[in-house]
C-alpha cells in the first residue's frame, strides 16, 4: 500500500509518522462539528498543517497512513481560560487540548507563544492576554490602573509587548474603563474579563467586552446575596446581544463546595499528582469537615443566570480557570464539560461546540476549529463518539497539532515527565 506506514495495525493510531510527510487517516468516523452526525468510513488527508481533503479519489503517494479502525476523528479542544506556564503545555496536548488562552499573561509567555508558532517548542496554539488590569493592588501579577491616562499607557504597552487581549479586572473606575475601550478599538486589542463594580454589566455589554466567570456576572447584577430579582432585567439587557462568555462552571462549583466533604473528595483525585506542593497547600486550605454539600443560594442564582445567557443566544466557549482550586491542567477541560452538561443543562453537542467550532468563529477564521478542508489540522482521535460518552475524550488514541501526529505513547510520555508529586 501507499507510503512507509502500515495501513492496518493492532493498536489504533500507534503509527509514528515522519514530520513533514502527508498523513492520511483511513477508516475514520469524522465528527466535523458542523452537525452532530458522524461521517463514517472516511479518509482525511492532512498536508502542510492543514486538512487537505476528505474522502479524496486518491491520497498522496508518500502519505503516511493511520488506520483509525472506526474511531472518531474530530477537532482538537480549546481551553479559553487558563493560568499556566511553559512546563505544563505538554499536559494540555496529552488530553486533546490543542488551543490554550493564558488569561494573566507575561512577556515570557508571549515569547513561548512565538516559539510554538515557529515550531521550536511543542505545545498547543497559545493566545496570551495582558496582565490583570486592576484598580487596587493584588498578590497576583497585575498592572495597577488609577487614571484614564494609566489605562491608555497600559494598552499601548500591551500592544507593544504583543498581547492578544486586554484582561479587564476588578476595581477599575469608569473613566479608566472607557479609556481601555477607546484604546482597545484603536489598537485592535479586544477586551475580556471581569465586570468592574463602577462600570456595570450594561456598559461592558455596550463596549462589546467578552465575559469571564458566571459568578462574576451574577455578582454584577445582584451582589453576593443570591438575589434573583435582577434576572428579568438582565434578560432584557441581553436581548439582541450575542455576547461571548466563559462560565468556568466547574471552578465555581468547586469553590462553592469548599469546606465540605465533597471538596475533600476532589482533592483525592488521581490528577492531583500533577499539582505542585505549594499549590496543593493552597487548595487544601479550603478543605473542611462540614456535612455533605448543598448547593448555596448564590450558586443556584448562577445556574439560573446561565440559563438566561443561554436563552439570549449568548455564545459559549469553554474555559476552566485552570490553576485555581481543583482545576488541574490535565483534567479541567473534562470537568468543565461534565459540569456544563450535568449542572448547566447544555447538550453534549453544545459543549463540544464551545471547545471547538465556537472558538474558531470567535477568532475570525484564524483558527477554523472544524474538521473541514482548509481548516487547521489540530485533531484528536478517540475510541467512541464523544456525543454519547464525553469520557472518551480523556484518553485520546492520538493528537495532531499543526499537522504533527502524536501517538498515545507520545502523550503518555509527556504526562509521565510532567508529574509533580
Amino acid at each position: 500500500m501507499l507510503g512507509a506506514c502500515a495501513t492496518s495495525v493492532r493498536v489504533v493510531g500507534a503509527q509514528v509518522c515522519p514530520i513533514g510527510r502527508p498523513i492520511a487517516f483511513v477508516n475514520a468516523s469524522v465528527l466535523s462539528m458542523d452537525t452532530p452526525t458522524l461521517l463514517r468510513a472516511a479518509t482525511v488527508v492532512v498536508e502542510g498543517g492543514l486538512i487537505a481533503s476528505i474522502n479524496p479519489t486518491s491520497v498522496p503517494a508518500n502519505a503516511c497512513q493511520i488506520d483509525a479502525a472506526g474511531g472518531v476523528l474530530m477537532p482538537g479542544l480549546a481551553d479559553m481560560h487558563v493560568h499556566t506556564d511553559s512546563t505544563e503545555l505538554p499536559i494540555f496536548l496529552a488530553n486533546g487540548v490543542t488551543t490554550v488562552r493564558e488569561m494573566n499573561g507575561s512577556p515570557a509567555m508571549v515569547a513561548v507563544r512565538e516559539r510554538i508558532r515557529r515550531g521550536e517548542l511543542l505545545g498547543p496554539r497559545l493566545l496570551v492576554a495582558s496582565p490583570l488590569m486592576v484598580g487596587a493592588p493584588l498578590r497576583f501579577r497585575h498592572t495597577l490602573i488609577v487614571t484614564a491616562e494609566d489605562a491608555r499607557k497600559a494598552a499601548a504597552a500591551s500592544k507593544a509587548i504583543g498581547y492578544d487581549y486586554l484582561k479587564i479586572y476588578d476595581g477599575l473606575t469608569r473613566e479608566a474603563y472607557d479609556a481601555f475601550v477607546e484604546s482597545g478599538k484603536s489598537l485592535g486589542l479586544p477586551l475580556d474579563g471581569h465586570i468592574p463594580a463602577d462600570v456595570g454589566l450594561a456598559r461592558v455589554l455596550e463596549a462589546g467586552q467578552s465575559l469571564q466567570h458566571i459568578d462574576k456576572i451574577a455578582f454584577a447584577i445582584g451582589g453576593h446575596r443570591g438575589d434573583t430579582s435582577q434576572l428579568a432585567a438582565t434578560r432584557q439587557l441581553l436581548k439582541g446581544r450575542r455576547v461571548w462568555f466563559t462560565p468556568t462552571l466547574a471552578s465555581v462549583l468547586a469553590l462553592d463546595a469548599s469546606g465540605t466533604t465533597e471538596y475533600g473528595t476532589l482533592l483525592r483525585r488521581a490528577d492531583m499528582a500533577w499539582v505542585d506542593d505549594g499549590t496543593m497547600a493552597w487548595w487544601r486550605s479550603l478543605a473542611g469537615e462540614r456535612a455533605p454539600r448543598r448547593r448555596s443560594p448564590m450558586f443556584q442564582v448562577e445556574l439560573l443566570l446561565l440559563g438566561v445567557l443561554r436563552e439570549s443566544g449568548a455564545r459559549l466557549w469553554l474555559g476552566t480557570d485552570a490553576g485555581n482550586p481543583t482545576m488541574v491542567t490535565r483534567f479541567s477541560v473534562h470537568e468543565e464539560m461534565i459540569a456544563l452538561v450535568r449542572e448547566g443543562g447544555f447538550t453534549t453537542f453544545e459543549v463540544l461546540k464551545s471547545a471547538t467550532r465556537n472558538v474558531g468563529e470567535f477568532l475570525n477564521g484564524s483558527l477554523r476549529a472544524r474538521l473541514v478542508p482548509s481548516a487547521n489540522a489540530d485533531l484528536l482521535l478517540v475510541r467512541r463518539n464523544p456525543l454519547d460518552d464525553l469520557s472518551t475524550l480523556r484518553t485520546p488514541l492520538g493528537v495532531m497539532v499543526r499537522g504533527r501526529w502524536l501517538t498515545r505513547a507520545d502523550l503518555d510520555g509527556m504526562l509521565e515527565k510532567t508529574k509533580r508529586r
